[in-house]
Order: C-alpha cells, then sequence, then structure tokens
C-alpha cells in the first residue's frame, strides 16, 4: 500500500476546498495508481470534515483505496497513525509526504518514505489586489500612445 499525504496532491490554500490540484503530485498519483492497480490511500494533516474532502476528491477524480483525516500536525503523531493505516491494509508499502520532519519519523517507523518537494511560486498579480487606474491616467496614457505611433516615422526619409 502507497500512502500519499494530500499536500503532496494539493496546492496550499487559505481554505482547504479552494486548494487546486498539483500538477508534478497528480502526475506522480496517476503513475503509481497504474502500477498499483489502485492500491493508493491518502491522508489529510486537517480537514474541516469528511464529506468536504470527500468531495474534494470526487471533484478532481481521484479514487483512493482508504483515505484519513489525521487532524494533527505533530509528526510523531502523524507517523503513528499512518503505521497503523499500513499494517490495517497488511503490507508495508511507501509513504509519501512534503513534510521533512514526518518522513523522518516514518523512517524511524520503519517504513519506506519519500519526501515529495515542491517549488510554490505565487506570482505578485495573485498575492496583491489590482490598483485601478484613475480616468486621467488612462487618457493620458492613450494619448501618448497615439503620439507615438503617428512620430514612428517622424523625419525619416523614404
Amino acid at each position: 500500500m502507497i500512502i500519499f499525504n494530500f499536500n503532496v496532491l494539493a496546492q496550499p490554500a487559505k481554505e482547504f476546498g479552494a486548494r487546486v490540484p498539483d500538477r508534478d503530485g497528480f502526475m506522480l498519483w496517476r503513475s503509481l495508481h497504474e502500477s498499483q492497480i489502485g492500491r493508493l490511500g491518502i491522508v489529510v494533516d486537517e480537514c474541516p470534515s469528511n464529506e468536504v474532502l470527500e468531495s474534494w476528491l470526487k471533484i478532481n477524480n481521484v479514487k483512493a483505496a482508504i483515505y484519513d483525516v489525521l487532524n494533527s500536525s505533530d509528526p510523531t503523531l502523524k507517523a503513528e497513525k499512518v503505521s497503523r493505516m499500513m499494517a490495517v491494509a497488511g503490507a508495508s508499502g511507501l509513504y509519501i509526504d512534503t513534510d521533512p520532519a514526518t518522513v523522518a519519523e516514518m523512517m524511524k517507523e520503519g517504513v519506506t518514505s519519500m519526501l515529495f518537494c515542491q517549488p510554490f511560486i505565487v506570482r505578485n498579480e495573485w498575492a496583491s489586489p489590482k490598483k485601478k487606474k484613475e480616468w486621467d491616467t488612462l487618457v493620458a496614457e492613450v494619448d501618448a500612445q497615439k503620439l507615438a505611433w503617428s512620430e514612428r516615422n517622424w523625419g525619416e526619409k523614404e
């Protein structure tokens, strides 16, 4: 059984439902899903409710054999709960997470683990609200562009 932490599949956001799928995490999920014949699980550190998680999974077409909400961000507790999930599944497998501390704890538990590192770049225009330009500024900009357009060949011999 291969268990993914939800953070591998979704980019961070302020609200759980607003998290968008991560392209690289989904590529890894799909390739392992096919090779493992669907024996993949998901654990979520914190989620408002199981209904919200199930809705997110359905909307993004993620079919997990098992999923659980850990309700903890403590690496030791997370590692213990994931180890128990793997024991219930009947086979120790692979655990994939974005948190180095949890991966280290999983290694202490004797579970093969992989640290998934994702660069998240927030563009300035997405992070801050756009400022509206004043009408006078827009008129001056249009006038400057018209003048530049009419003067582009000014003084050149044809």
